[in-house]
């Protein structure tokens, strides 16, 4: 942490900031991943939904 003193003698503590990291494109393989969990999602959410239809229902 960095500390300044400041006017009467008050103490004031910095955070250090992180080290800045650039992002890079992503690589085929990883868009490919990356879609499939979204897909994932994608199917998990449909299926809670038809899930709660059903018991809404009575149909379960």
């Amino acid at each position: 942490m960095t500390v300044t003193h400041e006017d009467g003698g008050r103490l004031n503590a910095f955070a250090r900031e992180p080290k800045m990291v650039i992002a890079e494109p992503l690589t085929g393989a990883e868009q490919r991943q990356r879609l499939r969990l979204y897909g994932l999602g994608a199917g998990l959410v449909v299926v809670m939904v038809a899930i709660t239809t059903w018991v809404s229902r009575g149909l379960v």
